[in-house]
């Protein structure tokens, strides 16, 4: 099957990310994290691009980046190709380091801008790696907050000037900002839309048979007197389809106060 050509940004703004293969780690020491952080600094000082935000997971990392003239697939290779040298040299180890196929996103309004940015930094928050984004010392959030010494690599001026014109106020409303809770999907999910179609696709099909063979409806299922068997329900949709609570709750009109609930 041939690849999908990759979507242009008007913008020339992107959210991207890229996995190790296999979904195996990409970062193992602390070393691994710095070596990255300066590949990246040195690439966008040879090709001239932007940074905006960056977070560094232990199995894939996430890029929001204005490609200007480089391209941003140039920009990419270039970026894994060294780091996939430095990586398997260090680790005596030979073959793809990362997926074959970087994973971006056309980013074209300020909105969505804003959000791709709360979610990167938020991305070990809701991994459970930490309480809040400040806390992660591998993305760029410490910078927007003025904490740490990586202004050089990232510009977090462009971000905090849509909150307001002076840092004094910016940056309080930026850390309101990215406190509050995503509700849209990004590059990385919509990446794997086909195989979560298909999952959902299944997952109706289960939820019909059941309900059917219950002689219940989707409303009766938010009855607290129905708990045991939307319980069940849910149970059986987890196993058989890997699918998150989130779009089980979705599936099932339920709310993600009762779907939390599940044991």
């Amino acid at each position: 099957m041939p690849r999908k050509n990759r979507i242009l940004s008007s913008s020339r703004i992107y959210h991207v990310v890229s996995r190790g293969i296999d979904k195996k780690p990409i970062f193992i020491s602390t070393d691994d994290y710095n070596q990255f952080i300066n590949i990246l600094r040195k690439k966008r000082k040879f090709k001239l691009f932007t940074i905006y935000a960056y977070c560094l997971m232990n199995n894939h990392y996430h890029l929001i980046v204005n490609e200007k003239e480089a391209g941003i697939s140039s920009i990419m290779s270039s970026i894994n190709t060294t780091y996939a040298i430095y990586f398997n040299k260090k680790y005596n180890r030979i073959g793809h380091l990362f997926q074959s196929r970087f994973r971006s996103e056309a980013i074209e309004d300020e909105a969505y801008f804003l959000a791709a940015v709360r979610y990167v930094h938020n991305n070990p928050v809701s991994a459970g790696l930490v309480s809040e984004a400040s806390q992660y010392n591998w993305s760029s959030y410490r910078s927007y907050l003025q904490l740490d010494s990586n202004d050089d690599l990232i510009d977090y001026q462009f971000a905090l000037n849509m909150f307001a014109s002076s840092l004094t106020k910016a940056v309080p409303r930026f850390v309101q900002f990215t406190k509050q809770i995503d509700e849209q999907d990004f590059v990385d999910h919509l990446g794997e839309k086909e195989e979560m179609i298909a999952k959902e696709k299944k997952a109706k099909s289960l939820i019909d048979k059941y309900l059917q063979e219950k002689n219940m409806n989707i409303e009766k299922l938010k009855l607290r007197s129905n708990m045991g068997i939307r319980n069940e329900l849910i149970g059986m949709l987890i196993e058989k389809t890997d699918l998150p609570l989130r779009r089980i709750g979705k599936l099932l009109d339920l709310s993600k106060s009762t779907v939390s609930r599940f044991k």
